[in-house]
């Protein structure tokens, strides 16, 4: 199960300022969303949980998580705040920018009252962006008592940093993101994120934060590949070359990745090279949601993964 925000994405046609584009395409998109598609297309029973406008976006997301077979139970509807958009785009050179629309949108009013948390709490993993946190007061206390409710229930807590320095404003991440990451069993970050968060993204280092934490792996991935930090030591594992068409979303694949391969059973080392084709996967196609692997791309730029370093 994953809780978050869902939003509509309007990917441009062509490269230019949004002032020149005429044509978009529309497709739905959001952190916990892309992780719900992506461990659903690889195979998992997984349901996303958050809250939507009562409009015609809102029936979009609805409609494409239908689709993929997650479950939407979870799907609090909102009469009087609408579904969040956004816009990309794109430079003559291939930069993407993002214009947001998401401010008092319905998943930033959802509170922790409006969760069932039966469903939330028994399941195998509980997958929870630092995104959601940042996105209003409301949010920020929703993600800390159901984070501490999934403590108190056992049940395995998968946390994503996910720091969004546009949400976040003067705040500091280490205070907005402090509930997630002191009760995460499973802690993601990227090599930046690790510096905001830790100071530092060294293996030596995390080594000694995550002494101090209840997480018992971090997991650091980039561009270059990934690597995890647990009582074994480090392991490490080669990202794959491929042609970027669109990089928004490769993080989420990735995290839907190795959460497969922990729910699989496999070792770290499986989980790591996992994460890292199906992240490469989700590079090679355009949109978010709809650039998340199957499981039969995914296991078979798997089983051409480049060398292994432990």
């Amino acid at each position: 199960m994953t809780v978050g925000e869902a939003m509509v994405v309007f990917d441009p046609d062509s490269p230019g300022l949004l002032r020149h584009v005429d044509g978009f395409v529309k497709r739905v998109g959001g952190a916990e969303l892309n992780v719900a598609v992506a461990l659903a297309r690889l195979g998992h029973r997984v349901g996303w949980a958050g809250a939507l406008g009562d409009d015609e976006f809102g029936a979009q997301i609805v409609s494409v998580l239908r689709g993929e077979g997650v479950d939407v139970d979870g799907v609090r509807f909102s009469a009087h705040a609408p579904t969040g958009i956004y816009f990309k785009q794109r430079g003559a050179a291939g930069q993407l920018r993002v214009a947001y629309y998401r401010a008092g949108s319905a998943a930033s009013r959802l509170r922790f009252e409006d969760l069932d948390l039966d469903p939330l709490l028994g399941a195998g993993v509980l997958h929870l962006p630092g995104i959601t946190a940042a996105l209003s007061d409301a949010c920020a206390d929703l993600v800390a008592r159901l984070a501490a409710a999934a403590v108190d229930r056992g049940t395995l807590l998968s946390v994503d940093a996910n720091v969004r320095w546009s949400l976040l404003g003067d705040r500091d991440p280490r205070d907005v993101l402090a509930p997630l990451v002191e009760r995460a069993d499973l802690l993601f970050v990227s090599g930046e994120e690790a510096d905001a968060l830790f100071g530092a993204h060294d293996p030596e280092v995390l080594r000694d934060v995550l002494a101090g934490l209840r997480a018992r792996t971090i997991v650091v991935h980039d561009g270059d590949g990934a690597w995890a930090v647990d009582a074994d030591g480090v392991t490490r594992r080669p990202a794959h070359a491929v042609t970027v068409v669109d990089a928004v979303g490769a993080g989420d694949a990735f995290v839907a990745g190795f959460l497969s391969g922990r729910l699989r059973g496999w070792d770290v080392g499986e989980c790591l090279a996992l994460g890292n084709a199906c992240g490469a996967c989700a590079v090679t196609l355009p949109g978010d949601a709809q650039s998340m692997p199957t499981e039969r791309d995914a296991l078979a730029l798997l089983h051409a993964q480049p060398g292994r370093e432990r």
